[in-house]
């Protein structure tokens, strides 16, 4: 899989298991991976999400960002929010375009009901 898109709402995990995937892939596999996300475009998370020409800003660094870095060895993970459907479609056709096969993991966050720790014993 050289591009895989990230998908989901924030803190749902997405940088999480972009990480573990990147790591699976250069220790089991021996790929190069290569992880795009916001952070050398932003000074301020917040601020960027409440004004939408900095977004689209954003989205378009982004996306040039992919571009500049797909191969069809490499494998490329772009670890951001891709809500916008016609956003994901755009970074189809450049995956297309470089002929490379691509998949979208969508992380989905139900909250903490549905989570489960485990008990911890104190030790005597």
């Amino acid at each position: 899989m050289p591009f895989v898109m990230m998908c989901g709402l924030p803190s749902s995990g997405k940088t999480y298991y972009a990480n573990k995937l990147a790591e699976y892939l250069r220790t089991t596999l021996n790929k190069n991976v290569l992880i795009v996300n916001e952070t050398p475009f932003l000074k301020d998370k917040n601020s960027v999400y409440l004004d939408s020409g900095q977004e689209k800003e954003l989205r378009a660094n982004l996306k040039s960002e992919v571009q500049k870095l797909m191969s069809k060895e490499d494998v490329v993970i772009l670890d951001y929010l891709t809500y916008i459907k016609g956003y994901r479609y755009e970074l189809f056709c450049i995956s297309k375009l470089y002929q490379t096969p691509q998949c979208v993991v969508s992380i989905t966050n139900s909250g903490l009901s549905n989570c489960s720790f485990p008990k911890v014993q104190q030790l005597s």
